[in-house]
């Protein structure tokens, strides 16, 4: 008999995951990975529109219009250096009527070379009343 895997439990793990990789002792600095929390999103324009593109490529692989999520603001960032380019993570709210319905967790890449920006894939977290 095959075992099933829910999703709950990943989807739980992968946003615990992203609390401890936004909320880490050294935000602001560079951590042993490389990685830097970006700080003050709200007010950086590159990062806000950076956030928004991950979303919108999002919404395209949505076959629903139901599960389309509507862009609320970064509210979270880290960007790392690699080679050829750099990777950046989001925590991005998703509002619907004025109300923050969750959060989106985005992965992009931006290649230094052509400027090419590559989203992957991604998790959405229902904010729970």
């Amino acid at each position: 008999m095959a075992v099933k895997v829910h999703s709950v439990p990943i989807l739980s793990v992968v946003v615990v995951a992203a609390f401890l990789f936004f909320n880490s002792k050294a935000a602001g600095a560079r951590q042993h990975n490389g990685a830097e929390l970006i700080k003050d999103v709200k007010h950086n324009k590159e990062v806000q529109e950076l956030g928004r593109f991950t979303l919108e490529k999002a919404n395209k692989k949505v076959s629903e219009s139901s599960e389309k999520m509507t862009f609320g603001e970064v509210v979270s960032a880290k960007r790392w250096p690699v080679t050829g380019g750099v990777h950046y993570f989001f925590a991005i709210s998703s509002v619907k009527g004025g109300k923050t319905e969750g959060l989106f967790f985005g992965y992009l890449v931006v290649r230094n070379d052509s400027n090419e920006r590559i989203p992957m894939p991604w998790v959405f977290q229902p904010t729970f009343p």
